[in-house]
């Protein structure tokens, strides 16, 4: 590891605390019996499209709940928390998926109804590229659930990085800054894997896992070193090969706009139309859109106007980093802990603080082969990363890097008052040292059954879901689903140009970028 430029000795003169941390969790629902509920999303929780906190991610019954952008891990839990007890408290007797792996899946695809979004060209476009991933992916794959952590860090700690480096705060420094943070966390991603992976197992309904997987328990297919088959080679990865580096913003998106603007041969021979005429997908390029690629953290710009993400970055430059890694805690009610957002705060922070210069492609392939062998089997006996070329036992590593993160979790609570990150870190210490963290716990659990683990952690979250909420958050929540569905009915009210002239018009800034 290289050495620490902002050891105790330094780090507090540095503004950390008070960044931007907003969650997205993801979760099914589901029928008493742990069956795919097969109702459409429900009036009570708004519109999936015009909603800015609960949407849907890739199928009717999969919520995506997403909160504001908020100061501390606690703020941002607390509205996490509000909204899965409003959207527990308005599905009836349907419950919300307490893993990552999905509940009992239908027999076959066309049961899973692929999320609606309604009759504007927009709703319609993010519903073709649904559609567009069911061929491509089949819909089996679409049902894995997971976290995303968004993160940036106060504007005063560019500035005294700045100062720090010589330099003046400019977009262009953040972009640097935030790019040798990505690449930081390419090289350390194996980490949360093996901190927080929490599916080692699935239910032998989810097809794609037979002749692969082994047989755990009754209906439980894993592998018994596994930390997260969602974040392994079962779970998502890209079809078709293709690279984005990393090394700068400029050569990211440009890397980014040629995989949607470039033809991938398996992808046309699933073909662009059906013999209606009705689009099977919205291309048949590597990618249909940006959000197609599969990373382990993206940087992100918030759109404007359905703008496309790739021009978002290039004009404007980035504005946060999405953290993709995190499994579904099925410990916790919201899928993720308050202990856990106070240490991927600290988390990023070290990579931020230690960002890592360009990579060549023989650092990449070291950095994917320790996160994909991590996910599959980081917790096999004497499992070993690959570092500089020579093997290192994970628990080593994880505990020599938890040990430089403590600085940084030091600071945040001498900023903030208290000792929330700190503690969180230390009895995650703890944990490692002791092999009692959480994948150590699922994959104990899973193998008592993958049912009997989820079911369990589901019922003893009925009464946190159920508690009701103070009558002004409800009356708030209440208010925002009815507006989000005047909104979209405004959308759809106004006039639409024809949906082929729509996608031709939306990709069009994509030549810009290629240029």
């Amino acid at each position: 590891m290289p050495p620490n430029p902002y050891g105790p000795t330094t780090m507090h003169t540095l503004p950390l605390a008070h960044g931007n941390i907003g969650i997205e969790r993801e979760t099914l629902r589901t029928n008493p019996d742990a069956t795919l509920a097969t109702t459409a999303h429900p009036a009570a929780l708004g519109s999936a499209y015009t909603h800015p906190n609960i949407t849907t991610d890739y199928a009717e019954t999969l919520l995506e709940l997403v909160t504001d952008p908020h100061p501390t891990p606690d703020a941002a839990y607390a509205q996490l928390l509000s909204l899965h007890r409003f959207c527990a408290q308005h599905i009836g007797d349907e419950q919300l998926w307490p893993g990552s792996m999905p509940c009992i899946l239908p027999a076959s695809d066309d049961a899973i109804a692929i999320g609606y979004y309604g009759t504007s060209n927009g709703g319609k476009m993010r519903r073709l590229y649904r559609e567009g991933l069911a061929h491509r992916y089949g819909k089996t794959m679409q049902m894995i659930s997971g976290i995303h952590y968004n993160y940036s860090p106060p504007a005063a700690l560019w500035q005294a990085l700045a100062a720090r480096d010589g330099e003046t705060v400019t977009q262009d420094y953040i972009n640097r800054r935030y790019m040798g943070a990505l690449r930081a966390n390419s090289r350390h991603a194996w980490l949360i894997n093996y901190l927080y992976g929490a599916s080692p197992a699935v239910h032998d309904s989810f097809r794609p896992a037979h002749n692969i997987l082994e047989p755990l328990a009754a209906h439980t297919l894993g592998w018994r070193g596994a930390t997260s088959l969602r974040m392994s080679e079962l779970g998502y990865q890209n079809k078709t090969a293709f690279t984005v580096s990393n090394n700068d913003l400029a050569t990211y998106v440009r890397d980014l706009a040629s995989a949607v603007a470039t033809p991938a041969p398996r992808f046309e021979h699933i073909g662009l139309y059906h013999a209606d005429g009705s689009r099977k997908q919205i291309s048949t390029h590597i990618l249909q859109i940006a959000n197609e690629y599969y990373a382990a953290a993206r940087p992100k710009q918030p759109l404007r106007n359905n703008e496309l993400p790739t021009l978002a970055l290039a004009t404007r430059g980035i504005a946060y980093l999405e953290l993709r890694l995190t499994d579904i805690n099925p410990e916790d009610p919201c899928g993720i802990s308050p202990a856990q957002l106070n240490v991927l705060e600290t988390y990023l922070l070290y990579c931020i603080l230690h960002p890592e210069g360009p990579q060549d492609h023989a650092v990449r392939d070291e950095n994917d082969h320790n996160r994909l062998r991590t996910a599959c089997c980081g917790l096999s006996n004497g499992f070993t990363l690959k570092q500089t070329r020579r093997d290192r036992p994970i628990q080593d590593a994880a505990l020599e890097l938890l040990a430089a993160m403590q600085p940084i979790a030091a600071r945040l609570d001498a900023e903030r008052g208290g000792s929330a990150s700190s503690d969180a870190l230390a009895a995650l210490t703890r944990e490692v040292a002791d092999k009692t963290h959480l994948p150590y716990r699922a994959q104990a659990g899973n193998r008592e059954g993958f049912l009997a683990y989820h079911l369990a952690w589901r019922d003893k979250h009925h009464a946190t879901l159920h508690q009701p909420l103070p009558e002004a958050e409800r009356a708030a929540l209440t208010a925002q689903a009815a507006a989000s569905l005047s909104k979209q009915a405004e959308i759809e009210a106004r006039p639409q140009a024809d949906f082929e002239t729509y996608l031709r018009e939306h990709f069009a800034p994509l030549q810009q970028l290629l240029d």
